[in-house]
């Protein structure tokens, strides 16, 4: 069957995404900004090595705190906003009932005003202000989900194999519509193919939630788990907000996805629908001379189809939706080194 995209195809994919650019960064690090952070570089290091890495923006999300986002080397072109919180889930059937979550929020004032609104963190105010971890029930950790997401912002659960310790894949999830970090530290480590492991399992059950990647070494800026989002200017609020509705790859490629008017992460009926994806934007850090590449396509059943695909230009394939299907996706992999290098986020069937 021949899924290469029409010239039609290509227009109504390229016109959803007019306006935008590709830009590839970090979900989920941490920084030197003193009070409780962690990181080992302060933000001033984080913006020039940045740069020297052909990375656009980083989700610096230091621990307890607020102060990171109101410093004066805070760049609202380079990162985004958040924080990492932890918890224990005090009925979970885990056996290590530890979790730690991510924050991302649009403004530190919307953070801000999330920790007020809710007396377990003990939030003490201001730009100097730091909250405790509460622990959770499993329900209450579903409705602190909720209230993030009322406040503006997404939640996505980190290295959660490496954390919370459970043979069970629902003892991760807690909503749909939420990030989890299937890619961990690098693409190659054991760590991002037991977390990607668990991502496609909880897909398989039907869970609507986003594939994330996040290097988190508390050190200095690397390109080893990139996020590819194509947002229309390179500022935190108007990444965040593509960001927000999973519209973004997990890894340093970019995949672009329509079915009828729905983009990436997102869902809609598939029936008598046309789905059309794109595979661009590699990022220099899996760019290697002499290196063959595929894309993978799936949907709830299995492999659709594979195709090689170059690192220096942008290839199209559309095929006719299936409305039986539960969703699509695309993965990229580098052949020479057979290692997954990117993971789409599917769009879903309302059906």
């Amino acid at each position: 069957m021949n899924y290469q995209a029409t010239e039609e195809d290509i227009r109504k994919l390229e016109q959803s995404y007019e306006g935008r650019k590709p830009y590839h960064g970090e979900m989920h690090d941490h920084s030197a900004s003193g009070g409780t952070s962690d990181g080992a570089c302060a933000l001033s290091v984080w913006k020039e090595e940045l740069a020297a890495l052909k990375m656009d923006f980083a989700a610096i999300l230091d621990h307890r705190q607020v102060r990171h986002m109101y410093l004066p080397e805070w760049d609202n072109t380079i990162f985004l906003c958040g924080s990492e919180p932890g918890t224990v889930i005090t009925d979970s059937r885990a056996s290590s009932k530890e979790l730690h979550y991510n924050i991302l929020v649009p403004t530190p004032k919307e953070l801000e005003a999330f920790l007020a609104d809710l007396p377990e963190y003990q939030f003490t105010g201001g730009p100097e202000g730091h909250f405790t971890y509460p622990f959770f029930t499993m329900e209450r950790f579903g409705e602190i989900i909720d209230a993030v997401k009322a406040h503006g912002g997404m939640v996505v659960i980190p290295h959660p194999k490496q954390i919370l310790v459970s043979d069970d894949p629902m003892d991760y999830w807690f909503r749909d519509e939420t990030g989890l970090e299937a890619f961990y530290i690098g693409l190659d480590t054991q760590d991002t193919k037991d977390d990607t492991a668990l991502w496609l399992e909880l897909l398989h059950r039907g869970k609507r939630i986003w594939a994330c990647a996040g290097c988190d070494k508390h050190n200095h800026p690397q390109d080893t788990a990139l996020t590819t989002v194509y947002a229309p200017e390179k500022y935190n609020t108007v990444i965040f907000s593509v960001l927000r509705g999973g519209d973004f790859t997990c890894g340093p490629v970019g995949i672009r996805m329509l079915c009828g008017e729905t983009l990436t992460g997102g869902h809609c009926s598939f029936t008598g629908k046309r789905l059309t994806f794109s595979v661009g934007d590699f990022h220099d850090s899996v760019k290697m001379d002499g290196h063959c590449y595929r894309v993978d396509f799936y949907d709830d059943k299995g492999l659709i189809f594979s195709s090689p695909v170059s690192p220096d230009e942008t290839q199209y394939f559309a095929l006719d939706a299936d409305g039986d299907a539960a969703f699509y996706r695309a993965e990229v992999w580098d052949e020479t080194r057979n290692l997954r290098i990117a993971l789409g986020n599917p769009i879903w069937n309302d059906k």
